[in-house]
């Protein structure tokens, strides 16, 4: 009887779950080629919709918009694999595979690099109240926030005394 009421209680956990997880599973939505490049695309979107009201909350003069244009200029998204590449990959041994990524991490360094020096002399050519208002904007307090809904508030971006 005990194992009885075990195997019945487990098929209906099993079922339930099954039950549960069949959405899921019948049609991921960010897998594969297709579903990575709308996300690639979503968060491209995102981080000019940022720029954007960036730029507006700053006010920028126009002898400013010479070093926000490098600014934005420097700023490459992260290099993603290219289609075809996996094959490549695949065919690789595992410390050709390192050295590959070593170079990715070398190229991302560089362009990194280039990017702050252009934040650097962005920055030196702000005022004191747009320095505040750009650095509300990328304040850590709010940057680790996972799940909130739409952009951060102007409120929040520059805080005033």
């Amino acid at each position: 009887m005990t194992s009885y009421r075990t195997f019945a209680s487990s098929l209906l956990l099993a079922s339930s779950l099954g039950t549960l997880a069949a959405p899921v599973v019948a049609a991921p939505q960010d897998c594969g080629p297709a579903g990575m490049r709308g996300a690639w695309e979503y968060r491209g979107e995102r981080m000019a919709q940022h720029h954007q009201q960036l730029h507006d909350a700053l006010k920028l003069t126009p002898e400013q918009e010479g070093a926000w244009k490098k600014l934005m200029d420097s700023q490459h998204p992260m290099a993603r694999m290219q289609p075809g590449k996996a094959d490549d990959w695949a065919k690789l041994t595992t410390p050709e595979r390192a050295d590959r990524m070593l170079e990715r991490m070398k190229e991302q360094q560089s362009r990194m690099t280039e990017h702050v020096l252009a934040l650097k002399d962005f920055y030196a050519v702000l005022t004191p109240e747009q320095k505040k208002t750009f650095d509300g904007f990328h304040s850590g307090a709010q940057s680790g926030k996972r799940g909130r809904q739409g952009p951060r508030s102007m409120d929040r971006a520059a805080p005033t005394p």
